[in-house]
């Protein structure tokens, strides 16, 4: 397994779950390297503000990849959806999504969709939501299989999320797009809410998890009162489970000690 840490260049809430941050990525990248870490997660608002050669370069000189090209920020910052009732904010949004996928090729990387799916809405049904994310969704993989770069979506939990909360509810919305390029995401988070056995829900998503988040309840550091996450360990274990596994807690007491600790974690419970 390869391990990364959600990283952020800018200033944010500490209850927003990127342990590590930084003025710039280089700053982040630098700590990670000097930690251990394999990669870092990067949170990219706006694709047109970074230079994709340059950043693959930085990585490179610090032994690392990048494990995500994440996305949510477009829709905390600025409310794009690709749900959202405005078809014309929809489509700003795909093409939003496009320039990722362009910054995450370059990157040699992939995109996560979690948060800027978009909520469901009171006088929307699950169907309707369904229906929508569908059509702008297919634009986004569709646009990623002709540049080879995956796009992986996130399972988010009844308490942030719609429709698709649980491993299985996300994994059958994944699979009708018959698609290589569309695959998963897991989070422990999440699936602490949606999920009675959650090893089952891993092996359940083993087809297309490239990407795991460990995150305790809260989204804290995880402390083994909750839940075992050497369970969750074993089970990508005797998969032969090779991607990326990507801590992602709030930057508690500080960033560098909730890094530090979390590589520790994972070191420890998944190596």
């Amino acid at each position: 397994m390869k391990f990364s840490v959600c990283t952020v260049d800018r200033d944010l809430s500490p209850d927003v779950p990127f342990p590590l941050r930084g003025k710039t990525y280089e700053e982040c990248a630098r700590q990670a390297e000097l930690l251990g870490f394999d990669g870092i997660e990067l949170q990219i608002q706006d694709p047109k503000y970074y230079n994709g050669r340059e950043l693959k370069q930085m990585l490179d000189s610090h032994g690392l990849g990048a494990s995500a090209v994440t996305t949510g920020l477009a829709y905390t910052m600025e409310g794009m959806s690709m749900t959202h009732p405005d078809p014309k904010v929809r489509a700003a949004t795909v093409e939003r999504l496009k320039r990722q996928l362009d910054l995450a090729k370059e990157l040699d990387s992939q995109i996560l969709i979690g948060y800027l799916r978009g909520r469901k809405g009171p006088d929307r049904s699950d169907q309707e939501f369904e229906d929508i994310l569908t059509e702008t969704l297919g634009e986004v993989v569709e646009y990623g299989a002709s540049i080879q770069t995956p796009t992986v979506f996130e399972q988010i939990n009844r308490n942030d999320g719609d429709v698709f909360n649980s491993t299985e509810r996300t994994m059958s919305f994944l699979e009708k797009f018959h698609s290589d390029w569309l695959l998963y995401n897991g989070d422990t988070y999440h699936m602490l809410t949606e999920d009675f056995d959650v090893p089952a829900a891993i092996r359940r998503s083993l087809s297309k998890l490239v990407l795991f988040h460990v995150s305790d309840e809260g989204r804290n550091l995880p402390d083994d009162k909750h839940f075992d996450f050497h369970q969750a360990a074993c089970v990508l274990k005797e998969a032969g489970y090779e991607k990326w596994v990507s801590i992602e807690c709030k930057p508690l007491p500080d960033s560098l000690t909730a890094t530090r600790q979390g590589i520790e974690y994972l070191k420890k419970t998944f190596r």
